[in-house]
């Protein structure tokens, strides 16, 4: 009995240790938050409202916070309807994914500083917004 106990507490804490990571590249110089990420990949880590980007290269991390939010559908740039074609061969319009599909990074160039305003965490619904 001893030993399932530990055994359970044990997997419980790899499930805890193994936090969900997400991979981006960053092309140039650019503001995410209050921290500046020089060009590279950087392997993203969330922890409530803390967002920990670490260099895949040096293994260096910063932290910054964001604003997070879980939205209901996916976003589109744009008017998207989704079709399926049924066996009878009529399309039939159906719902957008709800999650992302991929990770991806929204940035905004201005007063020749690159600012991180979003990043889209692919597989999931949630996104992050910088300040």
């Amino acid at each position: 009995m001893k030993m399932k106990v530990v055994f359970g507490f044990a997997l419980m804490g790899l499930s805890l240790a193994s936090a969900k990571s997400y991979e981006i590249s960053i092309d140039s110089v650019s503001k995410v938050g209050d921290v500046q990420l020089r060009p590279g990949d950087y392997t993203v880590t969330l922890n409530g409202t803390t967002v920990k980007f670490t260099d895949e290269n040096s293994g260096k991390s910063v932290e910054t916070t964001a604003t997070v939010e879980t939205t209901a559908e996916a976003k589109f740039n744009g008017t998207s309807v989704w079709f399926t074609r049924t066996d009878a061969g009529r399309a039939v319009e159906t719902t957008p994914k709800a999650k992302f599909d991929f990770t991806a990074v929204e940035t905004v160039q201005k007063d020749g500083v690159t600012k991180v305003n979003e990043i889209d965490l692919g597989g999931t619904r949630t996104d992050l917004k910088f300040q």
